[in-house]
């Protein structure tokens, strides 16, 4: 993977994130709705690992979404405004 490649993923990573957790603190979307969106993804890249697509990538995908995961779970329920 290319500097460029890598630096597009951190981006579109955190971007991703900071949309999500925007989402939640501004009450539109529940964060346990996102964390189980975030937990499908978890259980198809595990699932594609064990089937030998690149289960070294996977694993650390796996890495990053839970943390992105326990971020939303910490986000908690929308405050009241």
């Amino acid at each position: 993977m290319t500097r460029e490649h890598a630096a597009a993923g951190q981006a579109a990573l955190m971007l991703v994130e900071s949309l999500m957790l925007a989402l939640v603190e501004r009450g539109t979307i529940p964060a346990m709705e996102l964390i189980e969106a975030v937990e499908t993804v978890i259980d198809t890249k595990r699932r594609l690992a064990a089937e030998g697509h690149e289960p070294k990538v996977a694993g650390q995908a796996v890495a990053m979404l839970t943390t992105i995961a326990n971020s939303l779970a910490a986000a908690g329920p929308a405050r009241p405004r």
